[in-house]
């Protein structure tokens, strides 16, 4: 039944957005946190569906929500029962904007870990002369302990900076 709170905005949404938060919707609805407050959660999800960013995992989306609801029950509730929300349904950003915000965070940080793919090519250069290290790879011992024998071998000058 809460689940109507969002239904007419997905909606309205552009597809992909629909399709995104169609998935998140589905999640919360088997969720069993969700039957705790489903107003606020299905509440809080409508309010963000148009700025909130869709890249990452449907599923961390919906638990992080679940989360933030939990952790702002008391300033949700104090909102929606306050009749500045029947005339400016928009005052609820002041406390869903931090669940952006922590989206966003949580984002930065897998990204500065690592964790999320920029679409850039990775591209390894060389100079000349080259180190018998410098083209096997780092994890193969075997390939690794060879390579170093041969640099070893090598006695000419060292051409390059480290």
């Amino acid at each position: 039944m809460h689940k109507q709170i969002v239904d007419k905005a997905l909606k309205n949404l552009e597809e992909d957005r629909s399709n995104y938060f169609g998935g998140v919707v589905t999640f919360l609805e088997e969720h069993p946190k969700t039957d705790e407050f489903p107003n606020l959660v299905y509440l809080s999800l409508k309010d963000i569906l148009e700025i909130a960013p869709i890249y990452i995992d449907k599923k961390d989306f919906a638990i992080l929500l679940l989360q933030f609801v939990i952790h702002h029950q008391g300033a949700l509730q104090k909102i929606i029962y306050d009749k500045e929300y029947l005339y400016n349904p928009n005052s609820l950003r002041r406390i869903t904007k931090l669940l952006i915000d922590s989206i966003v965070d949580q984002t930065i940080q897998n990204y500065e870990n690592g964790e999320i793919d920029d679409g850039e090519p990775l591209v390894q250069k060389y100079t000349y002369p080259y180190r018998a290290t410098d083209l096997v790879d780092d994890d193969d011992d075997e390939a690794l302990e060879e390579a170093l024998k041969k640099q070893a071998a090598y006695a000419g000058p060292e051409r390059r900076n480290r």
